[in-house]
């Protein structure tokens, strides 16, 4: 990428795994001040390659313990079917949201409170898509051994 040199990327790959790390301690990580971090920062998020800072929540405490990855094979994938997708990716519950290659090329991992939430997303997938969906397919998360970008060390509690 052009504007990013390796102490940016080093800086973005700390970030990723830890969103609150303060700058001293990123700065020590990176061999650099608490103030060329931040200007660093400031100017990755202008790029774009910093683009949100979140919690990662464990859905259970969201009343969401039904967790599925959705397959869908549309027929076609125009500018009207993108549309659509874009609003079911605007859905809450809907985690992420790709268009990918391959038989089923769109894929959807979502959270739901029980199996009846998700049979009536399905359900409204269904509608949305019409006869553009060839297949619906519901896959249920039965662990999780990695959920974003974890340290290590967390990610072993998972």
């Amino acid at each position: 990428m052009p504007g990013i040199d390796e102490k940016d990327r080093e800086i973005l790959r700390i970030l990723r795994k830890n969103g609150r790390i303060t700058l001293t301690e990123l700065g020590k990580r990176v061999n650099l001040s608490p103030a060329s971090v931040k200007s660093r920062i400031e100017k990755l998020e202008k790029l774009g390659a910093i683009k949100g800072y979140s919690a990662i929540i464990d859905p259970s405490f969201l009343g969401n313990f039904v967790r599925a990855l959705i397959f869908i094979r549309l027929k076609e994938v125009d500018p009207y079917t993108r549309s659509l997708l874009r609003e079911v990716a605007s859905l809450e519950n809907v985690e992420f949201l790709y268009i990918k290659t391959g038989d089923r090329n769109v894929i959807i991992k979502a959270e739901f409170e029980d199996m009846e939430e998700l049979r009536e997303f399905l359900g409204s997938l269904k509608k949305t898509f019409g006869i553009n969906a060839l297949t619906i397919e519901a896959n249920l998360v039965v662990e999780e051994l990695k959920d974003c970008w974890l340290a290590d060390e967390d990610a072993s509690r998972l």
